[in-house]
């Protein structure tokens, strides 16, 4: 039975062999006025939700101890800060291996979070959430952001390869700029009917803006100029084409 047992171990593929990690991290959200996370992630698959109790939890599943996360954190002023980051993955040996992260940021603490994704597939639902800042770096990644009714004022999105789906749909109740620079593939952006649109494009790929109208050097909706607030967004599509629906 044991020579048994080490032939079956030994005819397993080694990605299955030797289990997955867990790296579980929770920080607490007490005492803390506003949260500044920083993910810095070179591959691999991110969903993050913002409707927890903590400042952050988070867990990711990886295939080797050199990914293992690292996480620095500092307070200041009531303003704490954390980073959490892997190493380069460079291993062709680990390609079948997992990086799938899972976080989840509060839902009532003011956040600003910074993302830098090297190449992989990123969801980020921050719908209704209290984020105020947003800032992507992104390489081959596909990207989907929903922003849906959050508190998210200055938003910038670096995308190289991959499609970028942005929702901005809802009922906004503040400003907000929103700046996107994409690379190859498409922008597509959803936009809310009510509130005001004023939208520059820029890039070599066609564009779709759907019942936006010309004014000027921008593209406007019907509520702009009569809406109590404006969403500024700026896009240059790059080689890659960029469509507008609103909701």
């Amino acid at each position: 039975m044991k020579n048994t047992l080490l032939i079956a171990l030994f005819l397993l593929p080694a990605h299955l062999l030797f289990a997955q990690q867990k790296y579980t991290k929770t920080v607490s959200g007490a005492g803390v006025k506003k949260g500044s996370i920083h993910l810095e992630i070179p591959a691999g698959e991110l969903t993050l939700n913002s409707g927890g109790s903590n400042l952050a939890e988070t867990e990711v599943r990886y295939g080797s101890a050199d990914w293992k996360p690292s996480l620095s954190q500092s307070t200041s002023n009531g303003v704490m800060t954390l980073t959490f980051k892997q190493k380069d993955i460079k291993n062709g040996n680990n390609g079948d291996s997992e990086n799938k992260w899972r976080v989840n940021l509060s839902k009532t603490i003011p956040t600003d979070l910074y993302l830098k994704m090297g190449a992989g597939e990123t969801k980020l639902d921050l719908s209704n959430s209290q984020l105020r800042k947003l800032d992507i770096e992104a390489g081959a990644v596909s990207l989907d952001v929903n922003l849906k009714g959050s508190k998210a004022q200055e938003v910038d999105i670096n995308a190289g390869v991959g499609e970028v789906n942005l929702d901005l749909t809802g009922n906004w109740d503040h400003d907000a700029t929103i700046d996107i620079a994409g690379g190859i593939g498409e922008v597509n952006l959803k936009l809310p009917k009510n509130t005001g649109i004023r939208l520059k494009t820029a890039g070599l790929g066609g564009r779709d803006l759907g019942n936006l109208q010309k004014n000027g050097s921008y593209y406007t909706n019907a509520a702009y100029g009569r809406s109590k607030y404006t969403l500024t967004i700026n896009v240059a599509g790059g080689l890659g084409s960029i469509n507008v629906v609103q909701e």
